[in-house]
């Protein structure tokens, strides 16, 4: 862990904040595989945690749980029943009679700094920085079981999210410490660190390929919709078929339809 910076003056308190860190360390914590790294045990620690932690078993003990999705999620049963068992705080978007204990996220205050959020992990970030800013705590943020390293959709957005709240709370003087996980991580300083020109070439090529591919797919597309039209032709001839055997259409009638469909 790195050494904790020291702190700057306190600003004036913002008594209607409901999330000033009480303490300098904070653990910010998600469900990814370095969970059980999270400082359960050290009473220095106060912990922040994403609703679903609550589900872990190797989740022992939080200050705070964040459940920051809309009504449809939450008010499925399992999740509101989930809810409605967690003893300690509980921050929503709102207070809802549903979930008694649950206190309104400070959106306003939060939306202050730039309105830029794709995942609860960085409203949580940016109200820690918010109460380093007002009474200087907490100094030192840990990021536990938050990785964003898989390639799906959302965590290319969520990740640099994240990245950007991080590198807001380093410039005001926060000490960042990540678990684990793809945030603020490469392989190697770009120009200066493991070059090597094969690298170069084989991202050439992948990049040919993916060219190749896109276009192959665009084909293949075009081919998928020609084989529905031909497939529609053809069930539309068989029903005319039927119409023809029992009698009750004639070439003329056929020819007429065709006609019409082709003005």
């Amino acid at each position: 862990m790195a050494e904790a910076k020291t702190k700057p003056e306190a600003k004036s308190v913002e008594p209607d904040f409901p999330l000033l860190v009480q303490k300098d360390m904070l653990a910010i914590v998600g469900t990814a595989q370095t969970m059980p790294a999270t400082p359960f045990e050290d009473p220095n620690f106060e912990i922040w945690a994403v609703g679903q932690c609550t589900t872990f078993p190797v989740f022992k003990r939080g200050d705070v749980v964040f459940e920051l999705h809309t009504r449809d999620y939450w008010s499925d049963k399992p999740v509101l029943d989930r809810l409605n068992k967690w003893t300690g705080r509980l921050i929503m978007q709102d207070h809802y009679d549903e979930v008694p204990k649950s206190e309104r996220f400070p959106i306003e205050t939060i939306a202050q700094y730039r309105p830029y959020h794709t995942t609860s992990i960085s409203y949580m970030l940016a109200a820690a920085l918010h109460s380093f800013k007002t009474v200087g705590k907490p100094v030192h943020v840990g990021l536990y079981g938050i990785h964003m390293e898989d390639v799906r959709e959302e965590y290319a957005e969520q990740r640099p999210c994240c990245e950007y709240w991080l590198a807001r709370m380093e410039e005001a003087g926060m000490d960042v410490f990540i678990a684990g996980g793809a945030i603020l991580a490469a392989p190697f300083m770009y120009g200066y660190e493991n070059y090597n020109p094969l690298c170069y070439k084989l991202r050439t090529r992948i990049d040919g390929l993916r060219i190749g591919v896109s276009q192959l797919t665009a084909q293949e597309d075009g081919l998928v919709r020609r084989k529905h039209e031909q497939i529609g032709a053809m069930n539309e001839d068989e029903f005319l078929l039927r119409l023809a055997q029992r009698g009750e259409l004639s070439i003329q009638a056929i020819d007429a339809l065709k006609k019409q469909e082709d003005t």
